[in-house]
């Protein structure tokens, strides 16, 4: 008995072994069957199913699909989805063909926990998660003219699937480097934009029954995220680089988020400027932050519409720079006002408020005269902009962009502006009407010193209003300036090429020219009334800013009758000053041969 229980015991064993073994093995050919049976059906499933997604525009192509039925893991090497551009020519002769294309490349597509089983069975897709290897996704637009309006295919993605799938869920979808080109060939010149090191995350896609109806979903996912960082790229004349320290998109939150934007010319102020043969302004610009609330992706991917309730730009810096050395370029600056080329933008934009934040503007000129910069700055300028917009539905409702502003002056004078853009007008109609409060007129000097050579030695003004209307052709209104104990020094430059003041010039002025004060005892208040041709050099800013001076002249009480008793005046004593100089020099000569005989 004792020798026979070692054997029972050992054969039992044997017989557990060879069971699991057996197991084991049938797993697997089953599992070796069940892949080979289901890679050509799963091969034909896939290209079936982008050709009637696509009503047989796009192909999709790949070099092999491993199937590991134990793991649910389905891997896809070299994945090519192409249009077929015979099926679009023949969409385009229809006049129903869409107008943007695309071409999707990827080395490998991994699907985790895939249950094929299921799928069999029940006729339902389920997958924990997708990632997608080196994706490269290219986008090419264009325009098509005489468009049929297509008979819309009101059919829900789950009621296209329903024949092959009951249900498709995908937990989300990872696309890492993203490698991004928009083509617009709807342009005289085809303009192509690049986007690298992109990351992508798709959460949460879902088609069923209940979630066809689900208008939150945007190709079927709860939410798309898109971000990318340290992004930089050089301007196609390569005289900027456009950076981003960081973009942020997501469709469920509807917002895109842009930190640490920057548009930086390539040179220098001067520099720059002499890449050209004409005067060409330099923009330097940068932001800290962009939000744009509430976006609507839908508009933005089907019609290319840019709609959002609220956009808002945080601490930022705008410095514009202009060479006067140059000469004028020949072409007419009035298409570029802000809203006449707001309409050029083959975007439509919808944006009902923009509201900006603490930004810094900066004007500055070179002036070839006095080899002089001169800088106007506009500190921490914030306000609201209603109604931007391009879109002729909503400009046949609603016309007018209103812009309400706030800034210092020089940091010294606050300034209420409101500005009206007529978006509808061909000739770029706009007023603007505002307030400047108390300054120092001293506060300009370093503008006025190295452009127009004109210091103010004293002055306070004490408040001023305007009202203006203009378009292309000009501007013109009223405005009021008050203040008191005005004096000014005009200036030239010595041999040393420093700016001294002219004495008695600047007498002639003060006592010929200027008023010192507004209101001047008794006297009623100045009113001017200005006006100012634009020149076809002449931009939207300077238009605003030159008919302003023209009124700030009018009111300190420069006129062309005085302006032109001055010249005389500066003239008359110039050419007593040079008398003078060749009497003395005629008297020095004649002492020096006296001493000669």
């Amino acid at each position: 008995m004792e020798n026979t229980s070692p054997k029972k015991k050992h054969t039992l064993l044997k017989w557990v072994l060879g069971i699991i073994i057996t197991i084991v093995l049938l797993a697997g050919a089953t599992a070796w069957y069940l892949n080979e049976k289901w890679k050509p059906l799963l091969t034909t499933e896939i290209e079936n199913s982008i050709i009637d997604a696509t009503d047989s525009l796009y192909r999709v192509k790949f070099t092999k699909i491993q199937v590991n039925i134990l793991s649910g893991g389905v891997i896809v090497d070299s994945v090519e989805i192409t249009p077929d551009l015979r099926i679009y020519k023949k969409l385009i002769d229809k006049r129903i063909a869409p107008e943007n294309l695309f071409s999707i490349n990827l080395s490998k597509l991994s699907l985790k926990q895939v249950n094929p089983l299921k799928v069999y069975r029940e006729r339902k897709l389920v997958i924990e998660n997708i990632t997608i290897q080196d994706p490269s996704l290219s986008i090419f637009y264009t325009k098509l003219p005489n468009k049929l309006k297509k008979a819309p295919d009101n059919r829900t993605p789950y009621q296209k699937l329903k024949s092959v799938l009951d249900e498709l869920k995908i937990g989300s979808i990872f696309l890492n480097d993203v490698k991004f080109k928009y083509v617009d060939q709807s342009l005289k010149k085809t303009k192509t934009t690049f986007l690298d090191r992109m990351n992508i995350r798709i959460n949460d896609i879902l088609i069923d029954s209940i979630s066809q109806n689900d208008s939150t979903r945007i190709f079927n996912a709860k939410d798309i995220i898109a971000e990318i960082s340290d992004y930089d790229f050089a301007t196609p004349d390569s005289m900027y680089h456009l950076h981003l320290k960081h973009a942020f998109i997501s469709t469920l939150k509807k917002q895109l988020i842009i930190s640490g934007a920057g548009l930086i010319p390539r040179y220098t102020d001067m520099a720059f400027s002499r890449q050209f043969e004409k005067q060409q302004e330099s923009y330097r610009l940068t932001f800290d932050s962009i939000m744009v609330d509430n976006l609507n992706f839908n508009n933005l991917i089907d019609s290319r519409t840019v709609k959002s309730d609220k956009i808002t730009i945080k601490n930022g810096e705008l410095a514009v720079f202009l060479n006067r050395e140059k000469p004028v370029k020949n072409i007419d600056k009035g298409k570029n006002f802000p809203h006449l080329a707001l309409q050029r933008v083959p975007w439509d934009i919808i944006v009902d408020t923009t509201v900006i934040k603490n930004i810094n503007v900066s004007y500055s000129e070179y002036n070839p005269k006095t080899e002089a910069k001169g800088t106007i700055h506009f500190n921490g300028l914030k306000g609201t902009i209603f109604n931007v917009t391009n879109d002729s539905a909503s400009l046949s409702n609603k016309n007018i962009a209103n812009a309400y502003l706030e800034t210092m002056l020089m940091g010294k004078g606050k300034i209420n502006v409101h500005i009206a853009f007529n978006l509808s007008d061909p000739k770029g109609g706009f007023s603007y009407d505002g307030k400047l409060g108390s300054m120092p007129t001293s506060a300009i000097n370093s503008i006025t010193i190295p452009l127009a050579m004109v210091k103010t030695s004293s002055g306070q003004v004490h408040g001023m209003d305007f009202n203006i209307k203009g378009n292309v052709d000009g501007a013109g209104g009223t405005l009021t300036l008050r203040y008191d104990d005005l004096n000014v020094i005009l200036m030239k430059k010595d041999e040393a090429e420093n700016f001294k003041k002219m004495g008695l010039i600047s007498l002639f002025a003060n006592a010929l020219l200027v008023n010192n004060a507004n209101p001047k005892g008794n006297n009623p208040l100045t009113v001017a009334h200005p006006y100012y041709a634009r020149p076809p050099e002449g931009s939207f800013f300077n238009l605003m800013w030159k008919t302003i001076f023209q009124g700030l002249k009018q009111s300190i009480g420069i006129s062309k009758d005085k302006e032109a008793k001055l010249t005389k005046r500066a003239e008359n004593f110039k050419d007593a000053k040079a008398a003078r100089e060749r009497r003395k020099q005629e008297r020095q000569k004649r002492r020096e041969e006296r001493k000669k005989e």
